[in-house]
């Protein structure tokens, strides 16, 4: 039997849809508490999911935009990708709530999409990223036009 160490392998994932989610919490040096955030586009199983493209736009937008946010900005220690790519995981300090980080998305995509061209992308060049041929415009627009939806909703 293996050891919980990894919080994304405790959670029945045929159980999770669409939405933000507080995944888990811990301590360093019993100072700095640290949330660690699903941010799940696509519910695990129940339909494709994004695009290899997509999400690496959606990352690049996101871990910049985010850390520029006036409420949850400088809480922000991460923001990645999940590897099953139906989503992404942000990890916050202190006490940032789902409704601060639901409410910065929300700017955030206010403040940025639609994007229209590569120009739109942050970081997306030969010197900043490692892969910055591999985006998807149109469909990051769509993924974060229906995540906004979906976070609306569940305010």
């Amino acid at each position: 039997m293996l050891e919980k160490v990894v919080s994304s392998f405790d959670v029945d994932h045929r159980t999770l849809s669409e939405g933000l989610y507080l995944r888990s919490t811990y301590t360093i040096n019993e100072q700095i508490k640290v949330l660690s955030w699903d941010l799940r586009f696509c519910a695990p199983m129940a339909r494709k999911p994004l695009s290899a493209g997509t999400v690496h736009t959606i990352e690049h937008l996101m871990a910049y935009y985010l850390r520029l946010d006036p409420v949850i900005g400088s809480a922000i220690v991460s923001f990645c990708p999940m590897g099953c790519q139906t989503g992404f995981y942000l990890s916050t300090t202190n006490n940032v709530t789902r409704e601060d980080i639901a409410a910065a998305l929300i700017r955030t995509f206010e403040k940025v999409f639609p994007i229209h061209t590569t120009e739109d992308i942050v970081g997306l060049n030969e010197i900043q990223c490692g892969n910055p041929y591999l985006y998807a415009i149109e469909e990051t627009n769509q993924a974060m036009e229906s995540y906004i939806k979906i976070l609306k909703e569940q305010l």
